[in-house]
C-alpha cells in the first residue's frame, strides 16, 4: 500500500470543506454537531491535524458516506487499496443534495439525528409526531 499520512490528511481536509459546502454548514455548526471544539474541527479543514478514528466515524455518519471516502481512500481489487487526488475522487461522491433546501438549524438537527442509533431515531419521530398532531388541533 502506498499511500502516505500527508495525502490522507489533504484528503480529509479537502472532504470535510466538500462536504460542509454541500450541506451549506459553518465550520461551527459542524463542530457543535459534533461536540468538538471549533479551533479543532478548523484544523482539520485546513489540514493541520486529523481527527481521531472514532470522530471520522463520527462524521462519516453525520454526512452519510464512510471513512474511506472522507479519506479519499479506494478499494481496487481484493485487498489493495489506491488513494485518489480529492478532485478525481470527488467526482459525482457529493451529488446528494436532499438537505440543501432546509434552513442551517434543520440541518444541524439532521445531522444530530443521524448519529443517534434507530431506536433512538424512531423515538425522535413519535416526538414529532406528537408535536404535529398537537400543532393541528
Amino acid at each position: 500500500m502506498d499511500i502516505n499520512n500527508s495525502q490522507i490528511r489533504t484528503n480529509i481536509a479537502h472532504n470535510l470543506k466538500e462536504l460542509r459546502g454541500i450541506y451549506g454548514l459553518t465550520q461551527k455548526n459542524v463542530s457543535d454537531v459534533l461536540g468538538v471544539d471549533a479551533a479543532s474541527y478548523r484544523n482539520w479543514e485546513n489540514a493541520r491535524s486529523t481527527p481521531s478514528i472514532s470522530m471520522l466515524y463520527e462524521i462519516a455518519k453525520v454526512f452519510k458516506t464512510t471513512l474511506n471516502d472522507i479519506c479519499g481512500v479506494e478499494l481496487e481489487g481484493k485487498s489493495s487499496y489506491v488513494l485518489k487526488s480529492p478532485d478525481e475522487y470527488n467526482k459525482g461522491l457529493y451529488s446528494e443534495k436532499s438537505i440543501t433546501d432546509l434552513d442551517t438549524y434543520e440541518k444541524q438537527l439532521v445531522m444530530q439525528i443521524r448519529r443517534l442509533t434507530n431506536d433512538d431515531k424512531r423515538k425522535v419521530g413519535e416526538c414529532i409526531k406528537e408535536l404535529l398532531k398537537d400543532s393541528e388541533e
